[in-house]
Protein backbone atom coordinates (compact mmCIF):
# COMPACT_ATOMS: atom_id res chain seq x y z
CA UNK A 1 0.00 0.00 0.00
CA UNK A 2 1.27 3.47 -1.00
CA UNK A 3 1.14 6.03 2.55
CA UNK A 4 2.20 8.64 1.23
CA UNK A 5 1.60 9.82 -2.17
CA UNK A 6 4.38 12.64 -3.82
CA UNK A 7 3.63 15.37 -5.78
CA UNK A 8 5.81 18.26 -6.95
CA UNK A 9 4.01 21.78 -6.37
CA UNK A 10 4.91 25.37 -4.29
CA UNK A 11 3.80 26.38 -1.12
CA UNK A 12 2.22 22.64 -0.07
CA UNK A 13 1.34 22.57 3.33
CA UNK A 14 -0.88 19.66 3.61
CA UNK A 15 0.51 15.71 3.07
CA UNK A 16 -1.05 13.36 0.64
CA UNK A 17 -2.10 9.97 1.71
CA UNK A 18 -4.44 6.64 1.43
CA UNK A 19 -7.28 7.32 4.14
CA UNK A 20 -7.96 4.58 6.36
CA UNK A 21 -11.62 3.44 8.17
CA UNK A 22 -10.54 5.78 11.21
CA UNK A 23 -10.36 8.80 9.29
CA UNK A 24 -14.36 8.22 8.73
CA UNK A 25 -15.84 10.21 11.44
CA UNK A 26 -13.59 12.86 10.34
CA UNK A 27 -14.11 12.72 6.93
CA UNK A 28 -18.10 12.94 6.41
CA UNK A 29 -18.72 15.77 9.28
CA UNK A 30 -15.61 18.14 7.99
CA UNK A 31 -15.73 17.49 4.31
CA UNK A 32 -18.94 16.17 2.93
CA UNK A 33 -21.54 18.10 5.27
CA UNK A 34 -19.51 21.34 5.14
CA UNK A 35 -19.16 21.57 1.28
CA UNK A 36 -22.50 19.67 -0.15
CA UNK A 37 -24.39 20.96 2.93
CA UNK A 38 -27.77 19.65 3.47
CA UNK A 39 -27.58 18.61 -0.31
CA UNK A 40 -26.90 14.46 -0.31
CA UNK A 41 -28.23 13.42 2.49
CA UNK A 42 -27.73 10.25 1.25
CA UNK A 43 -23.74 10.16 1.48
CA UNK A 44 -23.84 8.97 5.12
CA UNK A 45 -22.10 6.50 7.27
CA UNK A 46 -24.35 3.52 5.41
CA UNK A 47 -23.45 4.51 2.17
CA UNK A 48 -19.66 5.34 3.41
CA UNK A 49 -19.09 2.11 4.36
CA UNK A 50 -21.14 0.13 1.52
CA UNK A 51 -18.79 2.24 -1.53
CA UNK A 52 -15.38 2.47 0.57
CA UNK A 53 -15.08 0.27 3.11
CA UNK A 54 -17.00 -2.97 1.59
CA UNK A 55 -14.83 -6.17 1.56
CA UNK A 56 -15.64 -6.83 -2.34
CA UNK A 57 -13.00 -6.20 -5.12
CA UNK A 58 -15.00 -2.93 -5.86
CA UNK A 59 -14.49 -1.32 -3.15
CA UNK A 60 -12.94 2.33 -3.73
CA UNK A 61 -9.36 3.89 -1.68
CA UNK A 62 -9.64 7.35 -0.77
CA UNK A 63 -6.94 9.85 -1.55
CA UNK A 64 -6.96 12.12 1.13
CA UNK A 65 -4.94 15.99 2.19
CA UNK A 66 -4.79 16.29 5.49
CA UNK A 67 -3.20 19.40 7.26
CA UNK A 68 -2.49 19.78 10.71
CA UNK A 69 -4.50 16.15 11.65
CA UNK A 70 -7.60 17.27 9.53
CA UNK A 71 -9.10 16.05 5.97
CA UNK A 72 -8.91 19.01 3.77
CA UNK A 73 -9.70 17.57 0.47
CA UNK A 74 -10.24 13.55 -0.81
CA UNK A 75 -9.89 11.71 -4.21
CA UNK A 76 -12.17 8.51 -4.01
CA UNK A 77 -10.94 6.54 -6.97
CA UNK A 78 -11.95 3.03 -7.81
CA UNK A 79 -9.99 0.26 -9.63
CA UNK A 80 -12.20 -2.14 -11.68
CA UNK A 81 -12.12 -4.63 -14.19
CA UNK A 82 -12.91 -3.12 -17.95
CA UNK A 83 -13.51 -5.21 -21.06
CA UNK A 84 -13.74 -4.30 -24.86
CA UNK A 85 -14.92 -6.66 -26.83
CA UNK A 86 -12.77 -9.83 -25.87
CA UNK A 87 -9.71 -8.03 -24.62
CA UNK A 88 -9.51 -7.07 -20.16
CA UNK A 89 -7.33 -4.79 -18.86
CA UNK A 90 -7.65 -2.91 -15.67
CA UNK A 91 -9.11 0.88 -15.21
CA UNK A 92 -9.14 3.60 -12.57
CA UNK A 93 -12.49 5.25 -11.90
CA UNK A 94 -12.01 8.63 -9.90
CA UNK A 95 -15.39 10.15 -7.82
CA UNK A 96 -16.97 12.64 -5.61
CA UNK A 97 -13.67 14.86 -5.34
CA UNK A 98 -13.82 17.80 -2.35
CA UNK A 99 -11.83 20.46 -1.41
CA UNK A 100 -12.90 21.89 1.92
CA UNK A 101 -13.84 25.72 1.38
CA UNK A 102 -10.92 27.33 3.09
CA UNK A 103 -8.23 25.51 1.13
CA UNK A 104 -9.32 25.96 -2.66
CA UNK A 105 -7.65 27.42 -5.02
CA UNK A 106 -4.29 26.72 -3.53
CA UNK A 107 -3.50 23.11 -5.28
CA UNK A 108 -5.54 21.26 -3.50
CA UNK A 109 -7.46 20.09 -6.11
CA UNK A 110 -4.84 19.43 -8.34
CA UNK A 111 -2.58 17.62 -6.31
CA UNK A 112 -5.09 15.18 -5.15
CA UNK A 113 -5.25 14.19 -8.55
CA UNK A 114 -2.27 13.97 -9.16
CA UNK A 115 -1.34 11.51 -6.61
CA UNK A 116 -4.41 9.49 -7.96
CA UNK A 117 -2.54 9.03 -11.24
CA UNK A 118 0.41 8.11 -9.08
CA UNK A 119 -1.88 5.53 -7.45
CA UNK A 120 -3.80 4.60 -10.83
CA UNK A 121 -0.27 3.88 -12.40
CA UNK A 122 1.15 1.89 -9.23
CA UNK A 123 -1.63 -0.80 -9.73
CA UNK A 124 -1.64 -1.79 -13.07
CA UNK A 125 -4.43 0.54 -14.48
CA UNK A 126 -4.00 1.40 -18.47
CA UNK A 127 -6.43 4.55 -17.53
CA UNK A 128 -8.28 6.62 -15.19
CA UNK A 129 -11.53 8.40 -16.01
CA UNK A 130 -13.72 9.98 -14.64
CA UNK A 131 -17.45 11.88 -14.92
CA UNK A 132 -16.87 16.00 -13.93
CA UNK A 133 -19.57 18.28 -12.90
CA UNK A 134 -19.46 21.26 -14.05
CA UNK A 135 -17.85 23.06 -11.59
CA UNK A 136 -14.58 20.50 -11.87
CA UNK A 137 -14.39 20.02 -15.33
CA UNK A 138 -12.08 22.91 -15.78
CA UNK A 139 -9.56 21.54 -13.01
CA UNK A 140 -9.18 18.43 -15.42
CA UNK A 141 -8.86 19.80 -18.83
CA UNK A 142 -6.57 22.96 -17.70
CA UNK A 143 -4.33 20.08 -17.48
CA UNK A 144 -3.79 19.46 -20.95
CA UNK A 145 -3.63 15.92 -19.83
CA UNK A 146 -7.26 14.41 -19.93
CA UNK A 147 -9.19 13.92 -23.41
CA UNK A 148 -12.58 15.28 -23.28
CA UNK A 149 -14.86 13.13 -25.92
CA UNK A 150 -17.64 14.99 -25.63
CA UNK A 151 -21.28 14.61 -23.33
CA UNK A 152 -22.24 11.46 -22.46
CA UNK A 153 -25.69 11.90 -24.50
CA UNK A 154 -29.24 11.01 -23.21
CA UNK A 155 -32.06 9.74 -24.76
CA UNK A 156 -35.73 9.71 -23.28
CA UNK A 157 -39.13 8.90 -24.04
CA UNK A 158 -42.46 9.07 -22.29
CA UNK A 159 -44.50 6.59 -21.68
CA UNK A 160 -47.12 7.69 -19.77
CA UNK A 161 -48.24 11.28 -21.07
CA UNK A 162 -51.06 11.43 -18.35
CA UNK A 163 -48.43 10.75 -15.43
CA UNK A 164 -46.03 12.96 -17.02
CA UNK A 165 -48.20 16.25 -17.22
CA UNK A 166 -50.47 15.25 -14.23
CA UNK A 167 -47.98 17.03 -11.75
CA UNK A 168 -48.31 20.31 -13.97
CA UNK A 169 -51.99 20.11 -15.36
CA UNK A 170 -53.96 18.57 -12.73
CA UNK A 171 -57.29 16.87 -13.87
CA UNK A 172 -56.96 18.38 -17.67
CA UNK A 173 -53.73 16.14 -18.35
CA UNK A 174 -56.00 13.44 -19.57
CA UNK A 175 -57.10 15.80 -22.40
CA UNK A 176 -53.63 16.16 -23.73
CA UNK A 177 -51.42 13.29 -22.04
CA UNK A 178 -51.66 10.95 -25.36
CA UNK A 179 -49.91 13.84 -27.06
CA UNK A 180 -46.07 13.82 -26.45
CA UNK A 181 -46.17 9.72 -26.57
CA UNK A 182 -46.65 10.37 -30.41
CA UNK A 183 -43.40 11.08 -30.83
CA UNK A 184 -42.21 8.32 -29.24
CA UNK A 185 -43.38 5.60 -30.64
CA UNK A 186 -41.34 2.13 -30.81
CA UNK A 187 -40.79 0.17 -34.47
CA UNK A 188 -43.37 -3.59 -34.13
CA UNK A 189 -40.71 -6.02 -35.67
CA UNK A 190 -37.22 -6.07 -34.42
CA UNK A 191 -38.12 -7.46 -31.03
CA UNK A 192 -37.51 -11.09 -29.41
CA UNK A 193 -40.80 -11.41 -27.94
CA UNK A 194 -39.75 -14.91 -26.27
CA UNK A 195 -38.24 -13.18 -23.78
CA UNK A 196 -38.93 -13.69 -20.39
CA UNK A 197 -37.98 -10.42 -17.82
CA UNK A 198 -39.20 -10.69 -14.74
CA UNK A 199 -37.89 -8.71 -11.34
CA UNK A 200 -35.15 -10.15 -9.10
CA UNK A 201 -33.56 -9.93 -5.73
CA UNK A 202 -30.92 -11.98 -7.37
CA UNK A 203 -28.66 -12.28 -10.45
CA UNK A 204 -27.76 -15.59 -11.54
CA UNK A 205 -23.58 -16.44 -12.22
CA UNK A 206 -23.93 -17.00 -15.64
CA UNK A 207 -25.12 -13.22 -16.44
CA UNK A 208 -21.28 -13.13 -16.83
CA UNK A 209 -21.82 -15.30 -20.46
CA UNK A 210 -24.47 -12.74 -20.99
CA UNK A 211 -22.32 -10.14 -20.44
CA UNK A 212 -19.24 -11.17 -22.33
CA UNK A 213 -21.67 -11.88 -25.43
CA UNK A 214 -22.67 -8.02 -24.79
CA UNK A 215 -19.18 -6.75 -24.90
CA UNK A 216 -18.19 -8.92 -27.87
CA UNK A 217 -21.25 -7.47 -29.72
CA UNK A 218 -20.93 -3.69 -28.51
CA UNK A 219 -16.97 -3.35 -28.89
CA UNK A 220 -16.96 -0.55 -26.43
CA UNK A 221 -14.65 0.23 -23.35
CA UNK A 222 -16.65 -0.70 -20.30
CA UNK A 223 -16.74 -2.19 -16.58
CA UNK A 224 -17.10 -5.65 -16.70
CA UNK A 225 -20.72 -6.15 -15.77
CA UNK A 226 -20.53 -9.77 -13.86
CA UNK A 227 -23.25 -11.14 -11.50
CA UNK A 228 -20.76 -9.96 -8.40
CA UNK A 229 -20.58 -6.33 -9.81
CA UNK A 230 -24.35 -6.31 -10.09
CA UNK A 231 -24.99 -7.66 -7.29
CA UNK A 232 -22.70 -4.72 -5.48
CA UNK A 233 -23.61 -2.13 -7.37
CA UNK A 234 -27.51 -2.80 -8.03
CA UNK A 235 -28.49 -4.75 -4.95
CA UNK A 236 -26.76 -3.76 -2.03
CA UNK A 237 -26.58 -0.25 -2.60
CA UNK A 238 -28.20 1.15 0.42
CA UNK A 239 -31.08 4.19 0.23
CA UNK A 240 -31.83 3.30 -3.65
CA UNK A 241 -35.02 2.96 -6.02
CA UNK A 242 -33.46 0.31 -7.98
CA UNK A 243 -34.76 -2.40 -9.34
CA UNK A 244 -33.47 -4.97 -11.27
CA UNK A 245 -35.42 -7.41 -13.70
CA UNK A 246 -33.43 -10.70 -15.13
CA UNK A 247 -34.16 -12.18 -18.62
CA UNK A 248 -34.20 -15.71 -19.38
CA UNK A 249 -35.14 -17.16 -22.63
CA UNK A 250 -35.57 -21.40 -22.56
CA UNK A 251 -33.99 -21.72 -19.15
CA UNK A 252 -30.84 -19.40 -20.61
CA UNK A 253 -30.16 -15.62 -19.12
CA UNK A 254 -29.85 -13.19 -21.47
CA UNK A 255 -29.63 -10.26 -19.64
CA UNK A 256 -30.47 -7.93 -16.77
CA UNK A 257 -31.66 -4.54 -16.77
CA UNK A 258 -31.65 -2.39 -13.61
CA UNK A 259 -34.20 1.35 -13.30
CA UNK A 260 -34.61 3.87 -10.81
CA UNK A 261 -36.92 6.55 -9.79
CA UNK A 262 -35.81 10.25 -9.21
CA UNK A 263 -37.41 14.03 -9.17
CA UNK A 264 -36.19 16.38 -11.27
CA UNK A 265 -37.93 19.46 -11.86
CA UNK A 266 -40.64 18.49 -9.95
CA UNK A 267 -41.60 15.22 -11.55
CA UNK A 268 -40.93 11.61 -11.17
CA UNK A 269 -38.48 10.82 -13.93
CA UNK A 270 -37.68 7.11 -14.59
CA UNK A 271 -33.94 5.91 -15.18
CA UNK A 272 -32.46 3.19 -16.88
CA UNK A 273 -29.26 2.60 -14.69
CA UNK A 274 -27.76 -0.47 -16.63
CA UNK A 275 -28.50 -2.86 -19.11
CA UNK A 276 -26.63 -5.97 -20.23
CA UNK A 277 -28.05 -8.72 -23.15
CA UNK A 278 -27.12 -11.63 -24.83
CA UNK A 279 -28.65 -11.65 -28.47
CA UNK A 280 -28.15 -8.16 -29.94
CA UNK A 281 -31.00 -5.48 -30.29
CA UNK A 282 -33.62 -7.61 -30.19
CA UNK A 283 -33.10 -8.35 -26.40
CA UNK A 284 -32.13 -4.95 -25.60
CA UNK A 285 -35.29 -4.32 -26.97
CA UNK A 286 -37.14 -6.88 -24.76
CA UNK A 287 -35.25 -5.69 -21.49
CA UNK A 288 -35.97 -2.01 -22.64
CA UNK A 289 -39.77 -2.76 -23.12
CA UNK A 290 -39.74 -4.55 -19.99
CA UNK A 291 -37.97 -1.73 -17.98
CA UNK A 292 -40.63 1.01 -19.30
CA UNK A 293 -43.46 -1.73 -17.70
CA UNK A 294 -41.73 -1.38 -14.36
CA UNK A 295 -41.18 2.27 -14.23
CA UNK A 296 -44.77 2.91 -15.25
CA UNK A 297 -46.00 0.73 -12.92
CA UNK A 298 -44.39 2.72 -10.15
CA UNK A 299 -46.46 5.58 -12.18
CA UNK A 300 -43.87 7.38 -14.05
CA UNK A 301 -44.75 9.14 -17.25
CA UNK A 302 -40.72 10.04 -18.66
CA UNK A 303 -38.10 7.63 -19.07
CA UNK A 304 -34.28 9.07 -19.57
CA UNK A 305 -31.35 6.91 -20.45
CA UNK A 306 -27.58 7.48 -21.10
CA UNK A 307 -25.34 5.91 -23.64
CA UNK A 308 -22.69 6.24 -25.33
CA UNK A 309 -22.66 2.72 -27.21
CA UNK A 310 -24.02 2.55 -30.85
CA UNK A 311 -25.22 -0.71 -30.75
CA UNK A 312 -27.25 0.12 -27.75
CA UNK A 313 -27.92 3.82 -28.81
CA UNK A 314 -29.90 2.10 -32.56
CA UNK A 315 -31.53 -0.29 -30.07
CA UNK A 316 -32.98 3.08 -27.97
CA UNK A 317 -33.77 4.52 -31.36
CA UNK A 318 -36.48 2.01 -32.49
CA UNK A 319 -37.63 1.75 -29.13
CA UNK A 320 -38.97 5.44 -29.73
CA UNK A 321 -36.35 7.18 -27.65
CA UNK A 322 -35.35 10.61 -28.17
CA UNK A 323 -31.78 12.37 -27.77
CA UNK A 324 -32.29 14.89 -25.23
CA UNK A 325 -28.89 17.89 -25.21
CA UNK A 326 -28.75 19.75 -21.94
CA UNK A 327 -31.23 22.15 -23.00
CA UNK A 328 -33.69 20.06 -21.73
CA UNK A 329 -32.21 17.76 -19.04
CA UNK A 330 -30.58 20.90 -17.90
CA UNK A 331 -27.69 19.41 -16.84
CA UNK A 332 -24.45 18.35 -18.90
CA UNK A 333 -22.90 14.73 -18.48
CA UNK A 334 -19.43 15.39 -18.92
CA UNK A 335 -16.84 12.83 -19.61
CA UNK A 336 -12.55 12.92 -19.35
CA UNK A 337 -10.02 10.03 -19.31
CA UNK A 338 -6.22 9.96 -19.42
CA UNK A 339 -3.86 6.90 -20.53
CA UNK A 340 -1.26 6.45 -17.25
CA UNK A 341 0.85 5.35 -19.26
CA UNK A 342 1.71 1.62 -18.28
CA UNK A 343 2.37 -0.30 -21.40
CA UNK A 344 -0.55 -2.70 -23.19
CA UNK A 345 -3.52 -0.82 -23.36
CA UNK A 346 -5.09 -2.66 -26.69
CA UNK A 347 -6.97 -0.71 -28.89
CA UNK A 348 -6.99 2.95 -26.81
CA UNK A 349 -10.37 4.64 -27.65
CA UNK A 350 -10.20 7.96 -29.89
CA UNK A 351 -13.59 8.89 -29.74
CA UNK A 352 -16.85 8.86 -27.09
CA UNK A 353 -18.57 5.90 -29.06
CA UNK A 354 -15.26 3.61 -28.30
CA UNK A 355 -16.84 4.06 -24.64
CA UNK A 356 -19.78 2.29 -23.29
CA UNK A 357 -21.35 4.56 -20.22
CA UNK A 358 -24.64 4.61 -18.90
CA UNK A 359 -26.10 5.98 -15.63
CA UNK A 360 -24.78 3.63 -14.31
CA UNK A 361 -21.40 4.61 -14.06
CA UNK A 362 -21.77 7.62 -11.83
CA UNK A 363 -21.71 7.25 -8.37
CA UNK A 364 -24.56 9.88 -7.65
CA UNK A 365 -27.23 8.63 -10.11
Amino acid sequence: MIENLKFEMPNVYWTNRLATPDDTPAVLPRLVRIVHGDAYQEINETYWNWRYLNDTPFRAKIIMAEHEGQPIGIQPLAVFDWQRGEARMTGAMYTGVLTHPDHRRRGVFKSLVESSNEYAKSVGAMFSMTLPNDASLPGFLKTNEWAYPGLIPMHVKVIDGNAMLRPRLGPIAPLVGWMPGMLCRARGSGIDTGVDCRLATEVPDDLEAAFDAFARDCDTLMIRRTASYWHWRYLTRPGSTYRTMVATKNGETLGAVTTAVGKRAGLDVGMIMDLVAKGGVPVMRALLRAAEGELKARGVGLVTCQSSTPLMRQALKQEGYRNAGPTITRKSFHFVYRPTGNDGWPRPPVVLSDWHLTFGDSDNA
